[in-house]
C-alpha cells in the first residue's frame, strides 16, 4: 500500500494510528476494483456411467452490492466434453449484500474416461467497469462402480520394446492391455503415462513384457518402472529390471 511504503520509507516516526487509518483507507479504495472470479482454477468431478451430476462451483465478488448482481457466463470452444451431456446457466448471481454466488451445472455420465479426462473451461465474461479472474477448467472423468485399477508406467527410451495386459484368470480372458509405445527422442526416461481400468470381482493376472529381453532399461542409470494398484492396496511397485516379462496376480472383491 502506498502510505504504507512512504511511512516505511521516509517517515517511520509517525505515530501507529496513523499506519491504521492508511491501511484502512487503502482497503476501502481495493473494494473500489470491480472484480468478479472463480474459487478456483482447476476442479475435478468423476460421474458414474448413465447418471447425471450436478456440481457448485463458488463465483467471488470484489464489491458486494444491495441487489443481485447477475454475470454472465461462457464455455470456452477448446473444451473436450461432449457439451450433449452438459447443462450449464448461462449467468450466474450473486445475492444482495453478498460477495459470492453459486454457478450450478449438470454433467451426465456419456461418452466419458477413465485414464483421459474431458474438460469444461467456462468463463466470465467482462463488461463495462468489471474484470474478471482467469478460465476454470472442469476435468470430467467416468467414476468406476466397480474395482478401480491403476497402472502407472515409465518406459525407457525404447517403448517400441513394451507391452503389458491384464488377464482374468477364470476365463482366460484379456480384460485389459497397452503398448507397444512410441520411443523417446533421447536416453532419459519416458513422462509417466497413467491408465484407469474397472473391473468386476475375480482373480486377475498382470504381465509386462519387453521383446527384446532386456526390460525397460536404456542403461545402468536409466531403468523404467511401474506401479500396479488395485482399491488403493498396491499389488507391484516395481523397476523395469526384467527380462522379457514379469508377472503379478491380484483378487479383487
Amino acid at each position: 500500500m502506498k502510505i504504507l511504503n512512504m511511512t516505511k520509507y521516509f517517515v517511520m516516526f509517525l505515530s501507529l494510528a496513523f499506519v491504521f487509518q492508511g491501511c484502512t483507507e487503502d482497503d476501502a479504495a481495493a473494494t473500489d476494483f470491480n472484480y468478479a472470479t472463480f474459487e478456483t482454477l482447476t476442479k475435478n468431478i468423476e460421474v458414474a456411467p448413465g447418471e447425471t451430476l450436478s456440481t457448485d462451483v463458488k463465483v467471488y465478488v470484489t464489491q458486494v452490492s444491495g441487489a443481485d448482481r447477475t454475470f454472465n457466463v461462457v464455455v470456452d470452444p477448446t473444451s473436450t466434453i461432449n457439451m450433449d451431456y452438459v447443462t450449464i446457466p448461462s449467468t450466474v448471481t450473486i445475492p444482495a449484500n453478498s460477495n459470492f454466488g453459486t454457478l450450478t451445472f449438470e454433467t451426465e455420465g456419456f461418452d466419458l474416461d477413465l485414464s483421459n479426462a474431458r474438460n469444461i473451461k467456462l468463463k466470465l465474461v467482462e463488461e463495462n467497469g468489471l474484470y474478471t479472474g482467469k478460465t476454470l477448467q472442469v476435468n470430467v472423468r467416468e467414476f468406476c462402480t466397480l474395482n478401480k485399477v491403476t497402472l502407472s508406467l515409465i518406459l525407457d527410451r525404447y517403448g517400441s520394446e513394451t507391452s503389458w495386459d491384464i488377464v482374468d484368470d477364470n476365463s482366460g480372458a484379456t480384460v485389459a492391455s497397452g503398448g507397444p509405445y512410441t520411443d523417446g527422442s533421447t536416453s532419459a526416461l519416458q513422462p509417466v503415462r497413467n491408465f484407469i481400468l474397472c473391473l468386476p470381482d475375480g482373480d486377475y493376472t498382470f504381465t509386462i513384457r519387453d521383446q527384446y529381453g532386456d526390460g525397460m532399461v536404456t542403461s545402468a542409470t536409466v531403468v523404467g518402472s511401474y506401479i500396479l494398484t488395485a482399491n488403493g492396496t498396491v499389488v507391484a511397485n516395481r523397476a523395469g529390471d526384467f527380462a522379457f516379462s514379469r508377472s503379478h496376480t491380484f483378487t479383487l472383491q
